[in-house]
């Protein structure tokens, strides 16, 4: 399987409450980007619950040399667990 081309992009249509963490990795470095699918208030001054967890998350990403391996380490200790909110919507 071929590798895509560095300079391909994929769109991602988000609704205007929802905010995106991306996360890539270009010559082992990390980059970390926020998406917000809608403009945030005009002199609001504070954020709702979702851009400031996406946030707070891509800060300790990029602060947290430790938090990279905590979170993997988390996922890879949690991948196999059912899925405890299946069934529940």
């Amino acid at each position: 399987m071929s590798q895509p081309d560095k300079d391909t992009t994929t769109a991602v249509d988000l609704e205007k409450n929802e905010v995106a963490l991306v996360i890539g990795e270009e010559d082992g470095a990390m980059s970390v980007r926020v998406v917000a699918g809608g403009d945030a208030a005009e002199g609001s001054g504070d954020l709702s619950a979702a851009p400031e967890i996406v946030l707070a998350l891509a800060m300790r990403l990029l602060k947290d040399p430790d938090f990279h391996d905590e979170v993997l380490d988390w996922y890879y200790e949690h991948q196999d667990d059912p899925d405890e909110d299946e069934g529940e919507e």
